[in-house]
C-alpha cells in the first residue's frame, strides 16, 4: 500500500500538526527517508513527539519504520510495458475492493431516502452511466445529477436522509469539493469515487473508494491515453459485493 493509501484512511483523525508533517512530507519524501526525527520536527514546525504521533497514526512503531516504508515506496519498479502496466492496474482495483469491508457504506446506502451522483467531465458522466444503470438491477434509482448550475440548484432539494456519490477523477475539482462542503452541512452521507492520491474530496466524505493512477500512454499519432477502465471495474465489483451484503442480510433475517 502506498503513503497516499495509508493517509488517506488515516486523514480524518489527523490533527493539525499531522497535517504540516504530511504536507511537508508529500513534497520532500526523498529526503525525508533519510531524515532524523529532530530535523523533521524542525522543517515542519512541529515538536519531535508530533512526528512520531504522525507516524504511529500510519500504523508504524516509529519515524525510522516509516523512513524505512517511504524508501521501499520511493523505489522504482523494473520497466513495464504498456500491457503489462494496465493489466497489473486493473489487478490492483480488482485485489483492493474485493479485500474492502463494504458492509457500512451498504447499509447507509440501503437506508438513504434518495440517491444522487455528481460529477463533472466526459469521463466522469460515462462512469455516473455505469453506476446508475447497474444498482438499477437492485433496486435503487440514482439520481443522475446534471453538471453546471444544476448541481447547485439541487442541493436544498437533498435531506441529511440522503445518500449522494461524487465522483472526480483527481479529487480536486473546485465544484466537486464545493458541493461536498455545503452536502456535508447538511448532514448528508457521502461517498467519492477518486484516484488513490491525497485529495480534498475524499476528506470530506464519510465512504472513499479509490482508483489507483496510471501512466499516459503515447499513441501512434502522438496523442495521450489514459485508461478508465478501472473505474468500471470498480462499480462492477462492488455491484457483487452489495449482492453478497444483501444476500447475508436476508440470510440473518430469515435465521432471526
Amino acid at each position: 500500500m502506498s503513503i497516499e493509501a495509508l493517509v488517506n484512511q488515516n486523514y480524518k483523525n489527523f490533527s493539525e500538526s499531522d497535517r504540516a508533517v504530511w504536507a511537508y512530507l508529500s513534497e520532500h519524501r526523498s529526503e525525508c527517508a533519510d531524515m532524523a526525527i529532530k530535523k523533521m520536527a524542525q522543517k515542519c514546525c512541529v515538536s519531535h513527539s508530533a512526528v512520531m504521533r504522525f507516524a504511529q497514526k500510519l500504523g508504524f512503531h516509529g519515524f525510522a519504520e516509516l523512513k524505512l516504508y517511504l524508501k521501499m515506496d520511493e523505489e522504482k519498479m523494473p520497466a513495464q510495458n504498456e500491457l503489462t502496466q494496465v493489466c497489473s492496474l486493473y489487478q490492483n482495483v480488482m485485489n483492493s475492493i474485493c479485500e474492502k469491508n463494504c458492509d457500512s457504506l451498504f447499509d447507509a446506502f440501503d437506508k438513504a431516502g434518495q440517491c444522487y451522483i455528481f460529477g463533472e467531465g466526459m469521463v466522469q458522466a460515462s462512469i455516473k452511466k455505469e453506476f446508475k444503470r447497474i444498482f438499477m438491477a437492485t433496486g435503487h434509482m440514482l439520481y443522475d445529477v446534471p453538471s453546471g448550475l444544476e448541481m447547485y440548484n439541487l442541493i436544498p432539494l437533498i435531506g441529511n436522509d440522503d445518500f449522494c456519490i461524487l465522483i472526480s477523477v483527481s479529487g480536486q475539482n473546485k465544484k466537486i469539493v464545493e458541493i461536498a462542503k455545503k452536502l456535508r452541512i447538511r448532514g448528508v452521507t457521502l461517498m467519492s469515487i477518486t484516484k488513490n492520491r491525497e485529495n480534498a474530496l475524499s476528506h470530506l466524505c464519510d465512504f472513499c473508494l479509490y482508483i489507483d493512477e496510471s501512466d499516459h500512454f503515447e499513441t501512434p499519432i502522438h496523442w495521450q491515453y489514459e485508461s478508465v477502465t478501472s473505474y468500471f471495474i470498480l462499480i462492477d465489483i462492488l455491484f457483487f459485493k452489495y449482492l453478497d451484503y444483501r444476500q447475508r442480510k436476508e440470510t440473518e433475517h430469515a435465521t432471526g
